[in-house]
């Protein structure tokens, strides 16, 4: 036990204090920061690009027009029909497209000119106008049609997980964000576990440190400092994200989309209000640190029989995409909770990690479920964990050329 201290507190200090680390926390505070404050800066281009037009109309129209417009969109100013529509007009009135509308048998005819046609929101000016073109198919008073297209949508939610659409999109929010830190963190210090211990193997550091420590005891103290380190770092990122998040991130929200002004993701309310229920938190921190293990304990016990450092590429390659996976598939269980191949890979380690707890987050799971998730995954770290024990012990002693198929599974197979 007293090794086990010795070479994890060791590890430790000099893991917090390298560059690499520092660079890395560092890289994702400015990256949480970025998340919060661009939508303030960008949100307001990114939503009036291509809204900004002109009308093109005889006075009559244009003022039946106008209004509809304006509700949606930016109306720059209005020029009788017949006039010239080209860049120079778009350009005096500071305007990204023009909208020429006549009236037909049929009703209206609209022709939007625009500087970029990818930019221009023509189902939005569809639907402005939709009033004025069943009014003139139709002869109908402008009040009765009003009457007639007032339709009374509500939205009810059949779940019991959550109450309201503000809500979903919060929940929604806050697991997609999870599952990116999730991601980012088992992938970045499981890779930095796998570069420790090749680094120690080819500098020939592990030498010394076996003959005088158990393989098994350095092993665990080394992805146990990984995991403290991606709990640091995660414990550093959202407490960032509450800290912007509570002051100001609703607004800006609120720039992006006025609906969803209360589903600020890392709001304090959101994390421990009724958006995520402590039980989900509690779930997000049990498989977070079930994939870490997992990851890189199989990571660390691979490294051991590399020889020289260009092979990490080549040999951590491969190994990665397990995680890739589980990561796309815990974003696509954010949307599809329910679907077959979400619920599946659920119970299956190295994806359960991300896939549980993104299911948790925005549906019911059953506890037989979540449990027996669990279960699995502390099996499945118990039989990682040997296979990297085999071969740590003995691939870190390994040096030439790399051990063979035949000879990997001889190590496996060996008693000690």
């Amino acid at each position: 036990m007293n090794d086990f201290i010795t070479v994890y507190s060791g590890d430790l200090m000099r893991r917090i204090k390298s560059r690499p680390f520092l660079i890395g926390l560092m890289l994702g505070t400015l990256a949480i920061v970025a998340m919060f404050k661009l939508p303030t800066v960008l949100a307001p281009t990114i939503v009036n690009q291509g809204t900004r037009l002109v009308i093109v109309a005889d006075a009559p129209l244009a003022a039946q027009a106008r209004p509809l417009l304006a509700k949606t969109l930016t109306v720059k100013g209005v020029v009788p029909a017949g006039t010239t529509v080209d860049r120079a007009l778009l350009q005096r009135f500071d305007a990204d497209s023009a909208v020429s509308i006549a009236q037909v048998k049929s009703g209206i005819r609209v022709t939007i000119f625009a500087k970029n046609p990818t930019s221009v929101p023509s189902g939005r000016v569809r639907a402005a106008l939709l009033p004025l073109q069943v009014q003139h198919a139709t002869h109908l008073t402008s009040a009765q049609i009003a009457a007639a297209l007032d339709a009374n949508v509500e939205v009810r939610s059949l779940s019991t997980k959550f109450h309201s659409v503000h809500q979903a999109v919060a929940a929604q929010g806050i697991a997609m964000t999870l599952v990116v830190f999730l991601y980012v963190l088992v992938l970045m210090n499981s890779q930095f576990v796998m570069s420790a211990v090749a680094e120690e193997k080819t500098s020939r550091i592990a030498e010394l440190l076996i003959a005088s420590v158990d393989p098994m005891v350095l092993l665990a103290a080394k992805v146990l400092v990984g995991a403290t380190l991606s709990i640091l770092q995660l414990l550093v990122w959202v407490g960032i994200g509450i800290a912007l998040g509570s002051g100001g991130g609703a607004a800006s929200a609120g720039a992006a989309n006025a609906g969803a002004a209360n589903a600020n993701p890392f709001s304090l309310s959101g994390l421990l209000g009724n958006t995520l229920s402590p039980e989900v938190i509690l779930a997000f921190g049990v498989f977070f640190i079930l994939g870490f293990l997992q990851i890189s304990t199989v990571f660390a016990g691979v490294a051991s029989l590399i020889n020289r450092t260009e092979d990490l590429g080549s040999i951590s390659g491969p190994m990665v995409i397990p995680t890739i996976a589980g990561y796309f598939i815990g974003i696509l269980a954010i949307n599809a909770p329910a679907l077959p191949v979400v619920t599946v890979t659920s119970f299956v380690p190295l994806l359960s990690p991300f896939v549980m707890f993104a299911r948790m987050a925005v549906s019911h799971v059953p506890l037989w479920q979540i449990g027996t998730s669990i279960a699995l995954n502390l099996l499945a770290l118990w039989a990682f964990a040997w296979f990297a024990g085999k071969l740590y012990r003995v691939g870190m002693m390994l040096y030439g050329r790399p051990p063979k198929l035949a000879q990997v599974w001889e190590i496996l197979r060996s008693p000690s």
